[in-house]
């Protein structure tokens, strides 16, 4: 629907990316019953939007509002996720296992969003990396208070 080249192969290389980073969990994971049901109810969701794009609603400007509204439930959701993992290290006064290199990328790739969204005026796109830039935050923070060591008084 978009005919920007740079937009598409970045998408590419970061769907390319996502899926090393799933198939590799669940090749590590002791469990590996949780993590394909939930890659499977994820796949069937997105292909059940895909096909309700495409059959039911016919319009162009439609089919975008659906596809941009689908994809910033998406990303709002995966953007605001590790803040459960902030709790966590919160709870435990610890950071450890917390990567310093994550973080960086992670918030470096919500500002770049989130400054793309704004020059676009496009909600979709910059309202979900405002989390997604709180949440590397709050992890650079917690990070920063807790380092790596668990605190061993508690």
């Amino acid at each position: 629907m978009i005919s920007n080249a740079t937009l598409l192969y970045i998408n590419l290389l970061a769907m390319i990316m996502s899926a090393v980073g799933v198939v590799s969990y669940i090749a590590m994971t002791k469990s590996k019953s949780k993590p394909m049901l939930q890659v499977l109810f994820g796949s069937i969701f997105l292909l059940l939007n895909h096909w309700y794009c495409v059959r039911i609603v016919v319009h162009e400007v439609q089919v975008t509002e659906q596809y941009g509204l689908m994809m910033f439930f998406i990303s709002l959701v995966l953007l605001a996720s590790p803040a459960l993992e902030v709790i966590e290290c919160m709870k435990d006064k610890s950071a450890e296992g917390m990567s310093v290199a994550m973080i960086v990328g992670n918030l470096s790739c919500s500002l770049a969003w989130l400054f793309y969204g704004i020059l676009l005026k496009d909600f979709f796109v910059y309202a979900p990396n405002i989390v997604g830039v709180a949440t590397n935050l709050g992890k650079a923070v917690v990070k920063v208070i807790y380092g790596g060591k668990k605190d061993k008084t508690a």
